[in-house]
């Protein structure tokens, strides 16, 4: 089924908390809602963090799809204590579609009883790592700028997305 086609030539910035997203360790992030198309108002949360998103152009998945795509990932990042998300955007359409072979093998890899993916969206972000302190023990560079970080995401037939890798590739 084509979904209808959303096109932000403008990078939206959204303040998350009030679609319940938080950001990683719980600490704010500032962004500058400047030259963005659309700007929400975090009222419900004092921890929310703000980041931009960029949704690109899709002719194959709404700003709700993307937006509960984002949520799944959030939903992870938020575990990242320390870490603070810059930016995340939506690949495109091509670059997803060509993720489903993948998100397939993954799939048999991990459950192979499990009904084949027919969706994947792939998001690329940008985060800063924690303080040296926050960071001591962990894979991350201290007080470091991570960009083009990749989430693979996928489900069938629109139902729930499914959070299967993320890193760099």
């Amino acid at each position: 089924m084509k979904k209808n086609v959303i096109t932000f030539a403008v990078v939206s910035t959204l303040a998350l908390g009030t679609i319940g997203m938080v950001g990683c360790g719980g600490q704010q992030n500032a962004s500058n809602p400047a030259d963005t198309a659309e700007t929400t108002e975090a009222t419900a949360n004092a921890n929310t963090a703000n980041y931009e998103i960029d949704y690109g152009t899709s002719e194959i998945y709404t700003q709700a799809d993307i937006d509960a795509a984002i949520s799944t990932v959030m939903a992870e990042f938020d575990k990242w204590t320390g870490c603070t998300m810059k930016r995340i955007a939506y690949a495109g359409d091509q670059t997803s579609q060509e993720n489903i072979a993948y998100a397939n093998e993954l799939r048999e890899a991990q459950t192979p009883d499990a009904p084949e993916y027919n969706q994947v969206i792939v998001l690329m972000s940008d985060y800063h790592s924690p303080s040296a302190e926050q960071a001591e023990g962990t894979a991350w560079e201290p007080d470091h700028d991570y960009n083009d970080y990749s989430w693979i995401l996928a489900r069938t037939d629109s139902g729930a997305w499914q959070l299967l890798t993320w890193g760099y590739a």
